[in-house]
């Protein structure tokens, strides 16, 4: 069944899709010869498409994707749009031609867009941004801005994204840093996108689905070394404590 673009479940499926039908040449992940599941992209052996919960939180996410980051199986930020679909708008960055749907949600008083991005990058940087250390609490949505991209492309894109000089930078605070980096991060002070947006949800008060998209990125680890083993995944809790989130009629 081919689904229009208005049918996809979330929008970073919705622009995989515009991506695939602009591209001029097929995208060659590692694996190729893997037959992958065309919503999570993992081995079909191997799909984590039925234990995916869908919540809903008070905080909104903009996902703004490196273009080299919307056909990697790795990626990790679209698992914010899984969970999350009706609170994560997922973007291609541009240097000097973003989306105007983008610009218009950045724009919209009705919310307090902050970036994701480390204080001493931000405070230093050639074109200063201000810097939060704490989330303000007002009628406002908060709107958590996460650039997807290698550490390098991020960079990139926050040191060249201009129109977006005005966006404050919020800092995660060091004491969840650390605490989280010791359960969840396979390197020293490094964060994968959905790592630091769990992050984000503890910071606004959303512990229990920030929960429950750490348990959604385990299970998709857990899965992609499945899918690289080519053995199917042992079932167990982590699976279970997933299903409980979704409805039965689901299953």
């Amino acid at each position: 069944m081919i689904l229009m673009l208005n049918e996809y479940p979330n929008q970073y499926l919705r622009l995989r899709a515009q991506r695939l039908a602009q591209s001029t040449r097929e995208f060659l992940a590692r694996g190729k010869s893997v037959k992958r599941c065309d919503s999570c992209q993992l081995a079909e052996f191997a799909c984590i498409c039925r234990w995916r919960p869908t919540l809903n939180t008070r905080v909104e996410f903009v996902l703004l994707m490196h273009s080299d980051e919307v056909f990697k199986p790795t990626n990790t930020g679209r698992l914010i749009a899984d969970v999350l679909p009706d609170q994560t708008h997922v973007y291609c960055w541009s240097r000097t031609d973003p989306d105007e749907g983008l610009l218009a949600l950045l724009a919209d008083s009705r919310r307090r867009c902050v970036l994701v991005f480390p204080a001493e990058v931000a405070s230093t940087a050639s074109h200063p941004r201000k810097v939060l250390y704490e989330l303000p609490r007002d009628e406002r949505v908060i709107t958590f801005i996460l650039l997807d991209g290698t550490w390098k492309q991020s960079g990139r894109m926050f040191h060249l994204s201009r129109w977006m000089d005005n966006v404050p930078c919020i800092q995660l605070p060091d004491s969840l840093m650390r605490g989280y980096a010791v359960r969840k991060s396979h390197q020293e002070n490094y964060l994968s996108t959905a790592e630091a947006a769990a992050l984000c949800l503890h910071l606004a008060g959303e512990q229990s689905v920030a929960v429950v998209l750490s348990d959604y990125f385990e299970l998709f680890n857990m899965h992609y070394l499945a899918t690289r083993a080519s053995q199917p995944p042992v079932i167990g809790e982590l699976h279970q404590r997933l299903m409980a989130h979704i409805p039965a009629d689901k299953y």
